[in-house]
């Protein structure tokens, strides 16, 4: 939730400070929203409903995993905007931990109620699961910690998508350059008359 909300503050900032139009965000073309809305959908479901402990390795990994293929899908096709192909990366690199692992991989540390740092036992969800000695890429894992007061656990993955989503603030809010859209006029040139001056024909004297 905090990443969430310190990369939308990140966003904003970026477009304040490099004077961008944040109007255009509204203009930009996106396709396959609804692949986007698809795996969203398929990753709150997960997280709402209780999915047996029984079944949390069979039919919650493979909502989970069904989830990033559309959430990726959806980058896949607005490949041409900038910066969906940097969040494309991050989120593959959640999906390939995840895949591998049968869960992200998360560090048992987080806030107690005073605010300090003490170690949280983590729970297996469909989503998440302990850390241990033989994860399969194991440093993609939500191991980074932010600082205090923030109690939130992050992954390398969550910080590129982060940056993705400024570059997007960033260049989609981009001015149009004065003139940039004008045609030049083309420079007109008159034909040259062809006129010939008649001359009177003159005489010689007898």
């Amino acid at each position: 939730m905090w990443l969430l909300v310190l990369t939308v503050v990140a966003a904003a900032i970026v477009v304040l400070v490099t004077w961008g139009d944040p109007r255009r965000l509204a203009r930009l073309k996106i396709s396959g929203v609804w692949l986007l809305f698809v795996g969203l959908a398929i990753q709150v479901g997960i997280e709402v409903i209780d999915i047996p402990k029984d079944q949390i390795e069979t039919l919650g990994y493979g909502l989970l995993m069904a989830s990033y293929a559309f959430i990726l899908a959806f980058c896949f096709v607005n490949l041409s905007t900038r910066g969906f192909g940097v969040i494309a990366v991050g989120i593959a690199l959640n999906a390939l931990v995840i895949g591998l692992n049968q869960g992200m991989p998360t560090g048992a540390i987080g806030n107690d109620p005073a605010g300090n740092r003490v170690e949280k036992p983590i729970e297996q969800s469909v989503k998440h699961r302990p850390e241990s000695d033989s994860d399969l890429l194991g440093f993609l894992g939500d191991k980074i910690v932010l600082p205090e007061p923030f109690d939130e656990v992050l992954s390398a993955g969550d910080l590129v998508i982060a940056v993705g989503i400024c570059e997007l603030a960033y260049f989609g809010t981009r001015r149009r350059r004065r003139g940039s859209g004008r045609a030049q006029p083309r420079a007109t040139t008159r034909p040259r008359s062809s006129s010939t001056r008649s001359r009177a024909p003159t005489t010689r004297p007898s």
